[in-house]
């Protein structure tokens, strides 16, 4: 199973709260206001987001967390490598470090490059501006893919 941290879904989470109010200073309490989630856990990941520049940092007094950047420029993507590294589907393709025993005998480990590359497209092309399009409940695709879901994409 392919599954993100609990700290990167946050950070999406958190985004998609700073995007609904852009150029907006926004302090730690006000994010945990919104999101309910823990003081120490907003305050990580605020500094986190800010150093990977998806937020602007304002200190002083009067300081607080800023989106300045346009929500459509921003890919899932870039959200998740900030949190997660590179996404690595299986050891044997680089980013997974490129070790594996059975590397020599194995007939499909060439195949596992493609199925990557297939998964990074579709992050990169989803915006955080995708991820808070509204979707009625019968939507199983979500936003990026319209009605359909991601797996019968490929076969129309």
């Amino acid at each position: 199973m392919l599954k993100l941290g609990r700290m990167t879904d946050y950070a999406v989470m958190v985004m998609g709260h700073m995007a609904q109010r852009p150029g907006e200073l926004q302090t730690t309490s006000d994010v945990v206001i919104s999101t309910g989630l823990p003081v120490p856990t907003v305050s990580k990941l605020l500094h986190k987001l800010a150093e990977l520049e998806l937020l602007t940092a304002i200190r002083g007094r009067n300081g607080g967390y800023r989106m300045d950047r346009v929500i459509t420029d921003i890919s899932v993507s870039e959200i998740i490598a900030g949190f997660e590294g590179p996404i690595a589907l299986t050891d044997c393709l680089p980013a997974g470090g490129g070790l594996c025993n059975f590397e020599d005998r194995c007939q499909v480990g060439g195949r596992w490059t493609t199925v990557a590359r297939a998964v990074q497209q579709v992050l990169d092309d989803l915006t955080l501006a995708d991820m808070l399009e509204h979707t009625s409940p019968g939507d199983v695709g979500g936003p990026a893919s319209g009605s359909e879901p991601l797996a019968s994409a490929s076969t129309h």
